[in-house]
């Protein structure tokens, strides 16, 4: 009994220094970060908000966008000039200073979009098959182009045909995603969407705070740890620097990124979608 009692003991002492070394350790990488930080925050030639540092064992990892392959040395240079820094992984993305830019459109086109944007919306928030999904409706030059996730192709298809009903939208484009949701026991599945919801507004906002991205057009959803992106940006290096930017906030499983290039998303004709359903 009393070589039970001990063995126990050593057992509970072993895991309670086991438990201080990795505080200490998570001590010592969230100093790190905040000196890095610090180096990025007083250096004017980078802007912090675009940078996102992690910290593990010493390691740091810098992912974000710069404008240009001097900015990234410079960034990596300061992480490794840092106090406590053993490593650095430069995952940063070159974006450049040009964007790309929509067609130019008049006032009256202008107005004409954001009405069809409006009705298509109002008509999706309506019916009640599609509650609780977060579908983004973008309009340009009378074109509705929808993007989100969804847990059927039928829900893909049902949301296509109502939102390209309407004589004023010429094409719709169908940049939904289908991802069926597992079947799981209420309470995992409570405590499953707090989690998954608390690492969606990380990302969120990590992406939010990136000014090379449009958020307009960016949506985020996590399901189950996997981090699903969904959306139009205006060229591939956003693309990529919004899936490293996800994929580097912890609790994120997976990166699934289904965000489209602008001009370069395969377009779908009302009529197709209208002629496939019947079919």
């Amino acid at each position: 009994m009393h070589g039970l009692l001990m063995v126990a003991a050593l057992l509970s002492a072993v895991s309670a220094d086991t438990v201080r070394e990795e505080f200490k350790s998570d001590l010592s990488d969230a100093t790190i970060t905040v000196r890095v930080n610090g180096m990025l925050l007083v250096n004017k030639y980078l802007n912090p908000m675009n940078i996102n540092v992690n910290t593990r064992d010493g390691v740091v990892r810098l992912v974000g966008s710069v404008e240009d392959e001097t900015q990234k040395d410079m960034a990596e240079e300061l992480a490794e000039s840092t106090r406590g820094v053993k490593a650095v992984h430069n995952d940063l993305v070159i974006v450049g200073t040009t964007h790309g830019e929509k067609q130019r459109r008049s006032f009256k086109q202008k107005f004409i979009d954001r009405k069809i944007t409006a009705v298509v919306r109002s008509r999706l928030v309506a019916n009640r098959e599609f509650k609780g999904l977060k579908i983004g409706v973008e309009t340009v030059n009378n074109v509705v182009t929808l993007h989100g996730v969804v847990a059927s192709e039928i829900q893909k298809t049902r949301i296509g045909q109502i939102s390209g009903r309407g004589e004023d939208v010429k094409r719709l484009i169908n940049n939904l995603t289908v991802r069926p949701k597992d079947a799981v026991g209420f309470i995992e599945g409570i405590g499953r969407q707090f989690s998954d919801e608390w690492i969606e507004s990380r990302v969120s906002t990590a992406i939010l705070l990136n000014r090379h991205i449009s958020i307009r057009v960016l949506d985020v959803e996590v399901d189950d740890g996997l981090c699903i992106l969904t959306g139009t940006v205006d060229s591939r290096a956003q693309r990529e620097l919004a899936a490293r930017i996800a994929d580097s906030i912890r609790g994120v499983q997976g990166v699934q990124n289904d965000v489209r290039v602008r001009d370069q998303a395969p377009a779908i004709k009302v009529m197709e979608i209208e002629d496939a359903a019947s079919n």
